[in-house]
């Protein structure tokens, strides 16, 4: 099966063992002897990851999740997720992250909602650009054709995908404009790794581990031309 990171195709694969990352227990909050929750977080109660068998939920302690705007982007979920709105709350702003839901594997498991898309977990060390064809995926928010990024208050671009400056924009790359995220394509003309047509191989600034760009035979990432 073909793995695609962040691609927008829905079609990540499945987590291998060795590739996984300890999960750490959720943080209890909401009863008096249980610490507060981090400024970037809201305390959720009833909790999703908590069975409660107390008749009085207010006895019950929640768990601590960080928090997002449900009306605006102002303030995405980490990974993407769909922000969820509090328990008991009618008209509200501020909702909470649930757990990225997995998606793809072996079996391509699909997202539950039609609003959705499964791209690469980015807290794994499996690198679906690396060799690695079975790493698994989550669930996220399926963006809009065209988002922005790269400029004051702006989110962040999925894991998976790169800023480039748009050449349909009009606006000059000297300037400070907002680019688009596309996926992250890579591309070497050593290794004949081309891009398609429309694209450009340029200079990937964020590669650390090569110095020199392109002309030094370093990858570099596909971007309109």
């Amino acid at each position: 099966m073909l793995l695609i990171s962040a691609t927008f195709l829905g079609l990540a694969l499945a987590v291998p063992a060795l590739a996984t990352t300890e999960k750490k227990g959720p943080t209890l909050c909401g009863l008096a002897k249980l610490p507060k929750c981090s400024n970037a977080e809201v305390c959720v109660k009833p909790s999703p990851d908590l069975a409660c068998n107390q008749a009085n939920v207010d006895l019950c302690p929640g768990t601590c999740k960080p928090s997002c705007t449900l009306t605006s982007d102002a303030r995405p979920c980490p990974y993407g997720q769909k922000c969820k709105a509090l328990p008991g709350f009618s008209i509200q702003q501020t909702g909470y992250c649930p757990e990225p839901v997995f998606c793809g594997g072996i079996g391509n498991i699909q997202c539950a909602g039609l609003d959705e898309i499964c791209v690469d977990d980015p807290r794994d060390t499996c690198d679906p650009n690396n060799g690695g064809r079975d790493c698994g995926g989550i669930c996220v928010v399926k963006p809009p054709e065209k988002r922005l990024c790269d400029s004051r208050g702006l989110p962040p671009c999925l894991p998976g995908e790169t800023c480039v400056h748009d050449p349909k924009s009009g606006c000059g790359a000297a300037q400070d404009c907002p680019g688009v995220c596309t996926p992250k394509k890579i591309c070497a003309t050593l290794a004949g790794l081309q891009c398609d047509k429309g694209e450009q191989c340029v200079d990937d600034v964020g590669n650390l581990d090569c110095t020199g760009g392109i002309a030094a035979d370093c990858p570099g990432i596909c971007v309109p031309a």
